[in-house]
């Protein structure tokens, strides 16, 4: 104990380098690293100082930081190398939100306001409608915010258990002006969905049932 208190200020400095480090991580591993590794010096030195409300506050944040660093882990080691043309997840990770859905769970439904942009980290996600199903790897619900109405076109549903990252419009805008990378990928994949629906009218117009 000594020892600790004779080090404390230093240990002080270094929880504060690491939060500001956590702060200005523009991925979620290593912000959630940095700040669980802040919140375990911040608890040693608290309680060596008899400061008990900060050590209680650490000691609550610590398992939160730990169980979404583990569960980020988990989802990117869950993920199977993308096709060629499909997103690249990086791009989403420092500004996803990380939700996993049961079978049967309906993600959206048509006519709902566009809120979020999703990624199917694992799973199927169909949409009945159209009979339509997408795999793991896919980007959806882009659509919606580049109509006039800002509307969901489709419903989704999952097909099967899923884990999925999603950003807000405002996260999605910032993607967009940030990464001329992805800003063409999902002018490309619009375009191509909108193909998929003329072809998938077509047939329908050609077939007698």
């Amino acid at each position: 104990m000594d020892l600790i208190l004779k080090y404390l200020p230093y240990l002080g400095w270094g929880a504060m380098a690491l939060s500001l480090l956590s702060s200005f991580s523009r991925t979620m591993i290593p912000l959630r690293s940095f700040a669980a590794s802040s919140n375990i010096v911040s608890i040693i030195a608290a309680a060596a100082a008899g400061y008990w409300p900060n050590a209680l506050q650490n000691a609550i944040q610590l398992p939160m930081n730990v169980f979404r660093l583990r569960q980020m882990r988990k989802l990117i080691a869950d993920m199977k190398p993308g096709d060629e043309g499909e997103v690249d997840a990086n791009w989403l990770m420092p500004f996803a939100h990380v939700s996993e859905h049961r079978k049967g769970a309906v993600i959206f439904r048509k006519g709902d306001a566009a809120d979020r942009l999703y990624y199917i980290a694992t799973g199927t996600v169909s949409f009945p409608e159209i009979g339509v199903e997408i795999q793991q790897g896919s980007l959806f619900g882009e659509f919606a915010f580049f109509t006039k109405e800002g509307e969901r076109t489709q419903t989704a549903v999952c097909a099967e258990d899923c884990a999925l990252l999603s950003i807000g419009e405002y996260e999605l805008k910032q993607l967009y002006y940030q990464n001329p990378e992805f800003g063409w990928y999902l002018i490309r994949l619009i375009v191509q969905r909108l193909q998929d629906n003329v072809e998938r009218n077509a047939k329908r117009a050609r077939s007698p049932f």
